[in-house]
């Protein structure tokens, strides 16, 4: 417990999801009001103190930049669609700042990125949203991706983003209030806790270790595509057993299996990053961006690029 109000600085990053700053506010100005006094006081913060764009298009004010914010004992970082487009020098600088001041860092969505950015995750877990950990598992070097809906690891909070905000807020009214507050603020808001996943790296589970073998050669080598029959090979599997149990498993077979990873992983790396088309083929295993958009648009009925638009709001 502290005397006086806890500091929360809000960064926001382009194309925030209001629902995390909703989640974020909402349980900081409830736990003032259950409490009946300031016990939680926060500024909206964007890099440069110019209002910000939400993900749906609406526009947010910040109270400051990064440069002229009050010293913070709290730090939220909130993105969503092309975090990369967050990852400004200024604001990675005062993340490693306030990491070395002492800072509580929480981050929503996909604010992981910035702090891997700013080097501040080192090994610790950290939970991020479903849709973006294929493209975080290399991007976030050491930190350990969780499969969960939040995390705390240290000083360090986080939450896949959406509702599951409210559980890492609710986490943090705990630390600096105390248990009892944040119940309170959870009843007032009429919220029950998510239920939490086993604490464990992402991981395919399968029904059987033979196909989840496979699966898991096939995630190894996205940007590198194996034979079929390599894949048997090294699983250890007949062919004509992969077949049967990716028919019964899955309702296709292995080849095809490997393409749709492929593509799903495109489809992610277009919809969370900054990558160009031809990158993101080169590291999903096709030949050239024809190829990638030919194969890309069979499956999903529109181009890498449109599908890009689409995923960050911008038709």
């Amino acid at each position: 417990m502290r005397d006086g109000p806890v500091e929360v600085a809000v960064a926001l990053g382009p194309r925030f999801a209001l629902m995390s700053l909703a989640a974020a506010t909402e349980v900081l100005r409830v736990a003032n009001r259950v409490l009946g006094a300031p016990a939680f006081h926060r500024s909206i913060v964007t890099v440069d103190g110019q209002p910000v764009q939400s993900s749906s298009g609406i526009e947010i004010a910040a109270a400051a930049s990064v440069e002229t914010a009050p010293r913070p004992a709290v730090v939220v970082v909130l993105t969503s669609f092309a975090p990369e487009e967050a990852c400004a020098p200024a604001l990675l600088a005062w993340l490693r700042r306030q990491d070395r001041a002492g800072a509580v860092i929480a981050a929503a969505d996909t604010g992981a990125l910035l702090l891997s950015r700013a080097g501040v995750l080192r090994d610790r877990q950290v939970a991020v949203h479903h849709e973006a950990t294929p493209a975080f598992r290399e991007a976030l070097g050491e930190a350990i991706l969780l499969d969960r809906l939040h995390a705390e690891h240290g000083s360090l909070l986080s939450s896949g983003g959406g509702v599951s905000t409210v559980d890492m807020m609710l986490r943090l009214v705990a630390r600096f209030r105390g248990q009892a507050l944040a119940d309170n603020v959870a009843v007032t808001l009429n919220h029950r806790p998510l239920p939490e996943r086993p604490e464990r790296p992402v991981a395919l589970v399968a029904v059987d270790r033979r196909v989840g073998r496979m699966v898991e050669i096939m995630q190894s080598h996205l940007d590198r595509p194996l034979p079929v029959a390599s894949l048997c090979r090294l699983a250890g599997v007949e062919p004509s057993t992969a077949r049967r149990l990716f028919q019964r498993r899955f309702g296709m077979s292995p080849g095809r299996y490997y393409t749709r990873l492929r593509l799903e992983r495109a489809r992610l790396l277009l919809s969370n990053g900054a990558l160009s088309v031809g990158e993101v083929a080169a590291l999903t295993g096709f030949d050239d961006p024809s190829s990638l958009s030919r194969v890309f648009r069979r499956q999903f009925g529109l181009l890498p690029s449109a599908a890009r638009q689409v995923a960050q709001g911008a038709v």
